[in-house]
């Protein structure tokens, strides 16, 4: 008679597993490595992508309570309160920057410094801000910065007081749409943050190679703005000064180059000359 056979201990009866080597598990690692680094600049990408498309998006918004309120207001545009009018104030219950009144603006004050450009009824007090009804709409998302508003208006568009008496300044939307295509009058900016002080943002076309106040890049080198018939766009700049966050007061800084593209495109979307 046989004997059963022997029991086999289970370590025994495991099929052995080959383990990764030293080697494999770099070379796997420097794969992973790879895939990251080339898949970060993209997810970065898109995110600034997004949030110039949420920024171009505010400012269609506030495009669109620019345009409710002129529709509410005989055609006339809300006014654009400069700093050197003397009728500039920082105090939102200022009973003479009410709506109706003298020194009313589509916003009030000055985001140059504190306490101010933190106060949002400033904002709130603003001559637009009832058709708007929203105080993240007055700021990119991308600025960081403690300041509650990055947008200005185009000096043009009844700023008080007018530049220079060289160009329109633009009161009513007959008068403008009867001198300019609305498709190509800008009316808000993104501004650099070098720059922005009071709500009124000012080039002057009289002086073709200098730059007053100056537009944000912060999206891949690129602002936005937003025009009279109501849409957005996101604007690429190349001007090495703007790029590089100058700014000079109302004396202006020079283009880089001077006969870059970026100014004259922007100042034909400001205003035009009057006929001499």
């Amino acid at each position: 008679m046989t004997s059963p056979p022997e029991a086999v201990p289970c370590c025994r009866i495991r099929a052995e597993r080959p383990a990764f080597t030293l080697i494999e598990l770099l070379v796997v690692i420097a794969i992973i490595a790879i895939l990251a680094a080339l898949l970060l600049p993209a997810l970065s990408r898109s995110k600034s992508l997004a949030l110039s498309i949420k920024c171009v998006n505010n400012l269609k918004q506030l495009q669109c309570a620019w345009i409710m309120y002129f529709h509410d207001n005989t055609d006339l545009f809300a006014q654009n309160i400069a700093s050197d009018s003397g009728r500039l104030t920082d105090n939102p219950e200022d009973p003479n920057a009410q709506p109706g009144m003298p020194n009313a603006s589509w916003v009030l004050g000055d985001v140059s410094a504190s306490p101010y450009w933190t106060n949002n009824g400033l904002l709130t007090h603003g001559l637009i801000y009832p058709y708007v009804k929203s105080l993240p709409i007055y700021k990119c998302p991308q600025d960081t910065s403690v300041r509650n508003r990055t947008y200005s208006m185009n000096a043009w568009m009844d700023g008080i007081t007018a530049w220079n008496s060289d160009c329109y300044n633009f009161t009513k939307m007959p008068q403008l749409s009867a001198m300019m295509p609305t498709t190509s009058a800008f009316v808000f900016i993104d501004e650099n943050p070098d720059s922005i002080n009071d709500g009124y943002w000012v080039q002057d076309p009289t002086k073709p190679t200098t730059w007053v106040d100056s537009p944000a890049h912060y999206h891949n080198k690129g602002g936005a703005l937003s025009f009279a018939d109501g849409h957005g766009e996101r604007r690429t700049w190349h001007d090495a000064n703007v790029l590089a966050g100058v700014f000079h007061g109302a004396e202006g800084f020079p283009a880089a180059p001077l006969n870059g593209q970026d100014l004259p495109w922007m100042q034909v979307r400001c205003t035009m000359l009057l006929p001499r």
